[in-house]
């Protein structure tokens, strides 16, 4: 238990130094889910150098644009709910909730993206997109309240009180995140092309129609 706690205040500690330029928040992001990955999966204990690993080994502008893309779209979204937060006319409330679903669908499309990204980061980024929306929008209703609730949930306790995000507060968004951005995705249909993965397999690989025949025959 010691070592755990260490390794996850470790891999925070790092995670927030990295994302301190704003402009390495998607490459942290991506190096924090790959030693979470690593950690709960392959029992990794060397949390850090992993994390260090995925940093340098990853594909540091496509990782910026394929997780940054929708981390744009989320603070546009938020910045809009916050000046249309009041309210008063019609036209306000009607902009309050397209901003409201505008940063859900960037919280929801988001996670899915860090999800898939941390497996295969070598996608081309419109397929990367293109599988997170479809993705997104089948899980909209279950987890995108729950995403909504983690991100925003950890934002707020974040500006209540600062210091909380240097003893864990943004690895245990990330993991929730993590979480809830896998539900469903075993469930996923996808090609053959796209389960082949560059770091581990995001879905178990299933069977053949002809290799179940043969053994049913």
């Amino acid at each position: 238990a010691l070592r755990a706690c260490f390794n996850f205040l470790s891999l925070n500690l790092v995670m927030v130094v990295v994302s301190v330029p704003v402009v390495t928040l998607p490459i942290a992001l991506d190096a924090g889910m790959v030693a979470l990955d690593s950690w709960i999966e392959g029992n990794e204990e060397r949390v850090v150098r992993e994390f260090f690993r995925a940093m340098r080994a990853g594909p540091r502008l496509r990782t910026t644009a394929a997780i940054g893309a929708p981390l744009v779209a989320g603070a546009l979204g938020a910045d809009e709910v916050h000046y249309f937060a009041r309210g008063g006319s019609p036209m306000a409330w009607i902009c309050l909730g397209l901003g409201v679903a505008g940063l859900v669908a960037a919280i929801m499309g988001g996670s899915v993206v860090l999800a898939l990204w941390a497996r295969r980061p070598t996608m081309s980024l419109p397929e990367l997109w293109s599988l997170a929306i479809g993705l997104g929008l089948r899980r909209l209703l279950l987890a995108g309240p729950l995403l909504l609730a983690e991100v925003g949930g950890a934002a707020l306790v974040g500006l209540a009180d600062p210091a909380l995000v240097l003893v864990g507060l943004p690895l245990g968004a990330l993991l929730l995140v993590r979480s809830t951005a896998r539900l469903g995705l075993r469930r996923a249909v996808v090609s053959p092309r796209r389960l082949a993965s560059d770091r581990r397999p995001l879905l178990p690989a299933l069977p053949s129609a002809s290799a179940g025949g043969e053994e049913g025959g």
